[in-house]
Order: C-alpha cells, then sequence, then structure tokens
C-alpha cells in the first residue's frame, strides 16, 4: 500500500563558496510505494524590501539533481545521494534588515494517485577564511573649515567579528563649546543596486552597535583612547552585486550648541586564518601630532615652535614672523600671521571696507573693492601699495597693515597640512613685498629732492635713515645718540622739525627753560646756553632723558644743523656738572 514515506535529509550545515555540497537522502517506507521521480534543487536567491514592496529577481543559483527516476520504494529503507557544486564567486548567506541572501534545497518526490512530497532545507553558506593582511593603521580628520573639528585614529581597517578595535579620537577647534560627549557606533549599511542603470543606489542603515566615551572642552587636543569589541555575531562585508553590505565606524562628537560632528572610516569585516597580529602602532593625533606637523612645516621657512603653544616665530624676508590659531570673536577658528618690520613713517591704514557692495573696484585685482587704504601722502601710498604688494595681501580674507606691521587671517584649518602650508607660502611671499616695499619707498612729497642731503648725513654720522617720513634714527656724535625727526601734523607738508639728543645717563630733574625760577637754580654757563638754543629754534625742551630742539621744516639739508647739535651736548655737559663723568666732559 502506497504511503508517504519518512524523510531524512544529511548534509554539511554550513559550507563555503567554492565547496560541492554533499547530500544524502534517506527514504523509510511502511509497503511498496510507487513514485515519479525523486529530485534535489539547490537554490540560492536573493529578496529586498524597498519602499514597502518585496523584490524578488531571479534566483542567481539553481542546480537539480535527478536522483530516481520511475521507480518503486520497497518496504524499509533506501539511500540516495547527490552533489551540489558551489561557484567559487557564490555569496554568503545573509539576514539583514531589508535584504537577504539565501539558500536551499529542496526535495520533490511525485507520487501518483499520492499527494507528493515538498520539503525544503535550508543550507548556511558562510565566507571561506582567507589570510588575514598586515596592519594598516589609519587616521582621518574632519577638518575642513574653521569650525569644530574631530580626529580619529584606528589601529587598522580590517577586522574579523570578535575583534577588537583600539584607536583614539581628539577634538579640535572647540573653542570653549560645551561638549556633551562621544559616541562610537560600528554601522552596517545595506546598499540596494537597483536594476534600473538610471536609479540611484538605495542605502540603509542595518546594524548599529554604539559605545560611549566622555569628553568635555578640556579635552581639547588629547588623545582620548578607546576600544571596542565587534559583536561576533555580525556579517562580514560583502558585494553581491545586487546587494552589498558595508561597514564604518562612526565617531559623533555632541556639542551644546551645533548639530554635532560626524566622522565615520571605512572599515573591512571578513573571516581571517588566524587572530591579528602586532603590527604597525596607529598614528599620533591631537596637539602632538599638531606641534610636529607644525614644526616641521615652521622649519622648512625657518621658523621655530613655541615650547609651550602652537606658535610659530622667526624672521621671513627680513620680517619678523609669527603665526598661530585664533578663535576671534566668532564661533570660528583661523590661521593668523603677523608681520613686523622698521617703520615706513607713511601713517599708513589699510583695513576692510565695511560696505563691499556699495563700492567699486579701483584695480584689476579687486584690492580697492575690499579694502580702504588711507596714508598722510598719496604719492607715497601709491608708490608703496603697488600691485605685487596687493596680490600678496589678496591671498588671506582678512588684512590689518599699518608702518610697521601687517596681521592676517585665514579662514581655513589651522592644525594641519596643506592648510597650514599654503599659509606660510602666502605669508613668506607677503614677507618679501613688504621687503620690496620698504625699498621703494620715496619722500614725502615736499621733500622729493632732498634725500640725497639726508643720505649723505645719515651715512656721516651712522644712523639710520628713514625715507617715508624724513627721519634719522640714532645717529652718533661725540658719543652720544641723536634723532632727527621730521614732524607731520597734517596734511602731506611737514610742521617742524625735532632734534633730540638722547642723555644717558639721565639728569637728576627736567629743567623747564621758560620758568625762572628753575633758569636761577642752573649754572651761568647753563643758562647762558639754554638762551643761545632758545634764540636758534621755535621750541626747547630739557626733560631727564633727553634734550629736544625744535626747528622750521622742511630741513634741506641736516647737514646745516651740525652746529645746533654741538650746542646740544654744550648745555647737556654744563646741564651735568663737572663731577659727572660721562661722554660729555
Amino acid at each position: 500500500m502506497r504511503s508517504r514515506p519518512d524523510i531524512e535529509l544529511r548534509m554539511s550545515r554550513t559550507v563555503h563558496p567554492g565547496d560541492v555540497v554533499l547530500v544524502e537522502l534517506v527514504l523509510r517506507s511502511r509497503g511498496r510505494t510507487p513514485v515519479d521521480s525523486i529530485e534535489l534543487h539547490l537554490e540560492g536567491m536573493q529578496v529586498a524590501r524597498v519602499e514597502e514592496r518585496v523584490l524578488v529577481p531571479p534566483h542567481f543559483l539553481s542546480l537539480v539533481a535527478r536522483v530516481a527516476g520511475e521507480t518503486t520504494l520497497p518496504d524499509g529503507e533506501q539511500r540516495y545521494r547527490a552533489s551540489f557544486p558551489l561557484p567559487p564567486d557564490a555569496p554568503c548567506s545573509y539576514l539583514g534588515t531589508r535584504a537577504e541572501i539565501r539558500y536551499g534545497i529542496t526535495l520533490s518526490i511525485a507520487i501518483p494517485w499520492w499527494l507528493d512530497v515538498q520539503e525544503s532545507y535550508e543550507v548556511l553558506v558562510s565566507p571561506r577564511p582567507v589570510t588575514r593582511p598586515a596592519r594598516s593603521p589609519v587616521a582621518g580628520t574632519t577638518a575642513r573649515g574653521d569650525s569644530p573639528f574631530v580626529e580619529v585614529s584606528l589601529d587598522d581597517q580590517v577586522f574579523a567579528p570578535g575583534d577588537e578595535i583600539s584607536g583614539a579620537v581628539a577634538l579640535g577647534n572647540v573653542q570653549g563649546r560645551s561638549v556633551r560627549g562621544i559616541e562610537i557606533s560600528l554601522v552596517g549599511v545595506e546598499r540596494l543596486l537597483s536594476a534600473d542603470p538610471g536609479a540611484s543606489n538605495r542605502a540603509t542603515e542595518a546594524h548599529r552597535f554604539t559605545a560611549f566615551r566622555r569628553a568635555d572642552s578640556r579635552d581639547e587636543g588629547r588623545e582620548l583612547p578607546f576600544r571596542f569589541r565587534i559583536p561576533r555575531s555580525v556579517a562580514p562585508s560583502f558585494d553581491a552585486g545586487w546587494v552589498a553590505l558595508v561597514w564604518g565606524l562612526e565617531v559623533r562628537v555632541e556639542l551644546a550648541r551645533g548639530d554635532g560632528i560626524v566622522h565615520t572610516t571605512p572599515l573591512i569585516l571578513g573571516v581571517f586564518d588566524r587572530p591579528p597580529g602586532l603590527g604597525s602602532m596607529r598614528r599620533q593625533i591631537g596637539s602632538g601630532r599638531w606641534r610636529a606637523v607644525w614644526d616641521a612645516v615652521g622649519a622648512r621657512h625657518g621658523l621655530s615652535l613655541d615650547p609651550l603653544e602652537l606658535r610659530l616665530t622667526g624672521a621671513l624676508a627680513g620680517c619678523a614672523a609669527s603665526v598661530w590659531i585664533d578663535a576671534g570673536s566668532s564661533s570660528s577658528g583661523a590661521l593668523m600671521g603677523e608681520l613686523r618690520w622698521p617703520s615706513w613713517g607713511l601713517d599708513l591704514d589699510v583695513g576692510v571696507k565695511r560696505f563691499l557692495l556699495a563700492l567699486s573696484s579701483e584695480d584689476d585685482e579687486g584690492f580697492g573693492r575690499r579694502y580702504r587704504v588711507r596714508g598722510r601722502d598719496p604719492g607715497q601710498v601709491r608708490a608703496v601699495i603697488a600691485g605685487p604688494l596687493r596680490r600678496a595681501l589678496l591671498a588671506f580674507d582678512d588684512v590689518r597693515l599699518d608702518d610697521e606691521h601687517v596681521a592676517v587671517r585665514s579662514r581655513t584649518p589651522g592644525h594641519d597640512q596643506p592648510w597650514l602650508g599654503a599659509f606660510l607660502e602666502h605669508l613668506a611671499a607677503l614677507a618679501a613685498e613688504i621687503t620690496a616695499a620698504s625699498a621703494r619707498i620715496p619722500p614725502p612729497t615736499p621733500m622729493a629732492g632732498m634725500r640725497p642731503a639726508w643720505e649723505r648725513f645719515a651715512a656721516e654720522l651712522h644712523g639710520r635713515l628713514e625715507v617715508g617720513r624724513m627721519r634719522i634714527r640714532d645717529a652718533q656724535l661725540d658719543g652720544a645718540t641723536f634723532h632727527i625727526d621730521t614732524c607731520f601734523e597734517r596734511g602731506l607738508h611737514p610742521e617742524c622739525s625735532e632734534v633730540t639728543l638722547v642723555l644717558d645717563p639721565p639728569l637728576d630733574a627736567p629743567l623747564d627753560p621758560d620758568d625762572p625760577e628753575q633758569l636761577r637754580a642752573a649754572s651761568p654757563g647753563a643758562r647762558e646756553a639754554v638762551k643761545r638754543l632758545r634764540s636758534r629754534a621755535r621750541a626747547l625742551r630739557i626733560a631727564p632723558h633727553a634734550i629736544v630742539v625744535t626747528v622750521p621744516a622742511p630741513l634741506e639739508d641736516p647737514a646745516t644743523l651740525r652746529d645746533l647739535l654741538g650746542a646740544q651736548l654744550h648745555l647737556a655737559a654744563l646741564l651735568r656738572g663737572p663731577r659727572v663723568a660721562g661722554p660729555y666732559r
């Protein structure tokens, strides 16, 4: 009497791509049972759920083994065997959020004039262990502007389920903002590749495992180490053509004001033939790395790193230079640079215009549209603020320039290359143009033809001529130091000239030439010397540290003041008296 046989299907529960799936079928009948056929089907299929629809593309694998044709099952036990070779590139089994990859064997027994047998058995295809690659440390940053950023460093990018990820995070440009904490998450994303070439790929977060790390604004620049254990149950990375699973380690910094900062490092999860071994150490991040970068980049320009601060100092093209990171008055940081040099003496003031849209450009580069330029003498200003200097200044976002220093600012990440390197290149180019501008400064327009006489007298007294204001500094005569200044009050025409004798050591007390009481206290010789100086000058001032004589301007030839310089020396000696040793004895 025909009946449905008892079925036992034996096979390996887990196989790998490229393996041969061996199947043994055991049928036990309680009587003779005719059958038309016995077949085993191995099928591989993918299923995806997209926008409340279930998509089932054609099966990517379909193998059939006909183990028996028309026959009669005897009373008792009957055994059949079949084998199914899996392709080496067969995708592995996967059960996800919106996608599935499944393998199954279906047994079909056709029994005439009786209920047919249909039984299904799942086959688990798992990745074949491969050789684990050498460790490859990786580091990344979200620094792309002048906003707060995070740096992440990992000891490797390739892991197996159950491995431990070790790494560190570092915060930058936080600028005192409250940091609520750091979330570290292992995130798996399913990518469904549409059959339509014109359609975009659909990506869905399918897995997330999260740990937390304490942090606050005081941790800025510090390396904050962490360890993260990967669950053993996670699926390895794969790309099966129609569906793919990619992994990443997401670091999210929560700020009190703002949307937070997110950095994701791509990871590869696989099955390997050995546990992780020793390898290269992870890359340094935070202030230690920043200082190393600043030290190396600064050294290429001859600048030194401050032992305590992230600041470079030194000289660029003859200008004293300094570079640092400045948070400013806003929530954004920037690279700041400053150059200093001997004064041009132009009463120069260059700064950003407040209302840019209402003003037109005054030159091809747009310098006049962005910046206002003020100076005492338009002719001198035009000679100094020439095309090359304007172009060098336009390399920065903000500029403030005067006679002896320029402060520049670039809204760019300041902690790393290539931004720091580019900023220093621009600053070095600006320093070179500053030095070139110093050499082309003309005398004030009313004194244009007097420069040769001033240069001769400055050289004769070993002084330093500042052409912009027609001033001689640190002139030396009989062991004493003099300054000769052309004074401008308003406009380009000089008001007067001042001749200053520096008194070293100083007098015990000042002397007011207009005070009869103080003059009577002086020696007769000193009173006579004061009288002679007052007759030759507009004004005379005697302070403990200097004797200053005011004379008319402009001085065509400062050499005509030699007698006046001698008179100042004579007065200084008389005021000191015979007991004081020094250069005025």
